[in-house]
């Protein structure tokens, strides 16, 4: 798996949006060499693990850790890695976070640290209400749940805290109206912010990892009726990838003095963005990575955070 760091020439200037600017400078797009993807069959290897891709999942899933709406919550500790040791890492947010709990347990198993994995599904970091679109109903329980982590956070006084969530939320303002464009991408910001700002005061080091890039196929099946090609279920790096969002992301992170991280080469770096990496199906659906390739984004983000810590 290749991994560049992404150069970004020239800070770009924001609408309250975190849409650019028309200017002469470049998107964050500029820094990236993205190779044409070669086309050809999918592994064999693959092909006999391909149906069971929608199990591929982070341990928290199986063991009830991750918080899911409809489910009761666990009574475990959520503790991975070397359980006596004296120095603690923390996963937080959403089940985009989640994606990451494979990578992130192989570090703390690596450096003999204790993990503490802290999400739930379709619970935002950002100190937002959550809306559910599908249902049109606020979740009034995440942010409950939300205090109650980021309290876990403050006892618990990490090493490291790795936050992340989806691009792919909604929220509403005080009157309960659905926000979008503006309005919705300043309230995020808002409430990102004082998350960070929390998890900051009780954490040595807080590393703000990036929305990972989309998938519009449907795995297994695009690729169960597309043995032949790969490239029939890859995704045009236009839509794989929110360029404007990566910016609005990095420019949080850097006015609130945290560590960003941007995983979008870790995970595409051929244009279309491949399926398939390392002999690996990266995504179990549109947005979360299957656990099999998500163990190999470790190394990348070790590389990336460790001569930064405190």
């Amino acid at each position: 798996m290749r991994h560049r760091s992404i150069i970004i020439l020239a800070a770009v200037t924001l609408l309250c949006t975190g849409q650019a600017l028309a200017s002469d400078a470049p998107s964050p797009l500029a820094g990236y060499q993205f190779s044409a993807l070669i086309d050809g069959p999918v592994p064999d290897s693959l092909q006999t693990t391909l149906s069971g891709v929608a199990t591929d999942l982070p341990k928290p899933y199986k063991d009830r850790c991750h918080v899911q709406q409809n489910l009761t919550a666990t009574t475990s500790s959520c503790l991975y890695g070397n359980l006596s040791s004296k120095t603690t890492i923390v996963l937080f947010g959403d089940s985009h976070a989640l994606s990451w709990f494979p990578a992130i347990e192989k570090l703390a198993i690596a450096k003999k640290w204790r993990l503490l994995s802290l999400t739930m599904s379709s619970c935002w970091p950002a100190s937002i209400p959550a809306w559910n679109p599908s249902t049109n109903i606020l979740m009034t329980n995440c942010a409950i749940w939300r205090q109650s982590a980021l309290a876990q956070i403050a006892k618990v006084k990490p090493y490291i805290t790795f936050v992340t969530g989806t691009r792919g939320f909604a929220t509403i303002d005080p009157s309960g109206n659905v926000l979008g464009g503006d309005a919705k991408t300043s309230a995020w910001k808002l409430g990102m912010a004082l998350t960070l700002k929390a998890v900051k005061k009780a954490s040595k080091n807080t590393i703000f990892i990036s929305d990972t890039p989309i998938s519009t196929s449907s795995f297994p099946d695009c690729l169960l009726n597309s043995l032949d090609s790969v490239q029939n279920c890859a995704t045009p790096v236009s839509t794989a990838i929110n360029t404007d969002w990566l910016t609005v992301e990095r420019d949080l992170a850097s006015s609130t003095n945290v560590t960003w991280v941007n995983p979008t080469e870790w995970i595409c770096n051929t244009d279309p963005c491949s399926p398939i990496s390392d002999g690996a199906l990266i995504y179990r659906d549109g947005g979360h990575l299957t656990a099999t390739f998500a163990v190999q984004l470790e190394k990348p983000l070790w590389a990336e955070i460790s001569g930064s810590l405190n």
